[in-house]
């Protein structure tokens, strides 16, 4: 699972799913419904007020999902574990 806190660690995340999926962003774009300028702008994060929508058919695209999590303050050590999944 990919934690994003805002809307400039989308445009990573989607293009490194994207890419896991193998796809291109115009054969993105095709499955999403969207223009290959958007898919260029959302992953290189020009697009920070992106109509939801319009991101939500990419994640659909990618079959991706977006979960809602707690917000918690975590010290270093606890967000370090985390990331190597030792917690």
């Amino acid at each position: 699972m990919v934690v994003i806190r805002n809307e400039i660690e989308l445009g990573p995340a989607l293009r490194e799913r994207r890419e896991r999926a193998g796809l291109t962003q115009a054969q993105l774009a095709l499955r999403a419904n969207v223009s290959r300028a958007f898919v260029i702008d959302i992953e290189r994060g020009r697009r920070p007020r992106a109509e939801l929508t319009r991101v939500l058919a990419v994640m659909r695209a990618l079959d991706s999902a977006i979960t809602l999590v707690d917000h918690q303050a975590q010290t270093a050590e606890e967000a370090l574990a985390d990331l190597l999944g030792e917690r």
